[in-house]
């Protein structure tokens, strides 16, 4: 599927910020909101899933 079969947001509909690839986003009667497609969501999935977003931590070891 391309991003040419998404719903493109006109001014009156809320958007957001797609979190991946920083396009537009229709927030109503879109199922993959935050993001614009389905792309970007599998995208920020493999992320996730590849342990691409960490909280830093300490690195000795010790736990409390």
């Amino acid at each position: 599927m391309s991003t040419a079969d998404e719903p493109r947001p006109s001014e009156a509909e809320p958007t957001v910020i797609c979190p991946t690839c920083g396009d537009a986003a229709l927030w109503k009667a879109n199922a993959n909101r935050p993001f614009c497609s389905l792309t970007c969501r599998l995208v920020d999935l493999g992320v996730w899933l590849d342990e691409g977003y960490r909280v830093p931590g300490d690195d000795s070891g010790n736990v409390s």
